[in-house]
């Protein structure tokens, strides 16, 4: 279904400005005509995005026993139309989104910081990639906001492999000594912003790090989660206790 509309949706993309007067840019959803003032999704296909229920939030904090960062945001679940926007957005250079995304973590996340930053990429996923989408979220978010983001706050300095197969514990040990922070952060709080977030592997590593560093508060955003296994939690009247086990980017 993604690749559908992906393909649909390139056909139609402005980089071509001759296709785009013959052609309306389509809702990168639903595949409608895009109105005016509509950028990549139309308003209804928007207003669909699941929004987070507060307690997969915090039941995703419980299931992490020893938790560096202060605070977690997460704007919304990671459903289907999620799942087309994040694509487009790493993996077919459809950078705008990254603003329609700091937008929606705007609505979230109201607190005063010092300095913002973004979970840095695997070297090689970098050179591949040539950006980082969390960093691009970031850069708008501190546009927004008027809070300074300072891309180089966190090294990665371990290319860790995928942690798409990996369980809870090997995610934690893979992420360990993966970071450095080469900055005083002595009494900074610093907002620490990602794509997405599975178990909180990743970012609880970088929070350690920049605590480690002095910063006396880090709290940490993501764009969404998976909750299927918190549904399947909920059904069997589970939600948030000890049972819910293994949802970390």
């Amino acid at each position: 279904m993604i690749q559908k509309h992906v393909s649909s949706f390139l056909k139609r993309t402005i980089s071509d400005p001759l296709l785009s007067f013959v052609f309306p840019a389509l809702c990168v959803s639903c595949e409608t005509p895009l109105d005016d003032n509509e950028t990549y999704i139309c308003k209804s296909c928007h207003s669909q995005l699941t929004r987070i229920d507060p307690r997969y939030i915090k039941a995703l904090k419980e299931e992490i026993t020893t938790r560096f960062f202060d605070d977690l945001f997460i704007v919304y679940e990671f459903d289907s139309i999620f799942q087309t926007l994040i694509h487009l957005l790493k993996y077919q250079h459809f950078m705008g989104i990254s603003e329609l995304f700091a937008e929606a973590l705007y609505t979230r996340v109201q607190n005063e910081y010092d300095e913002i930053s973004a979970v840095p990429l695997n070297p090689i996923r970098m050179r591949e990639r040539g950006y980082n989408q969390s960093a691009l979220i970031a850069t708008h978010f501190s546009r927004k906001t008027g809070i300074p983001f300072n891309p180089l706050l966190l090294e990665r300095i371990k290319n860790t492999p995928s942690q798409t197969k990996l369980n809870r514990e090997q995610r934690i040990k893979n992420m360990q000594d993966a970071f450095i922070c080469h900055f005083d952060l002595s009494g900074q709080r610093i907002l620490l912003i990602d794509d997405v977030i599975t178990t909180g592997s990743t970012l609880n590593a970088c929070a350690f790090v920049l605590k480690t560093a002095g910063a006396k508060q880090v709290d940490i955003a993501a764009l969404a989660t998976p909750v299927g296994v918190f549904q399947k939690n909920q059904e069997n009247g589970s939600l948030g206790n000890s049972e819910t086990r293994d949802i970390s980017t």
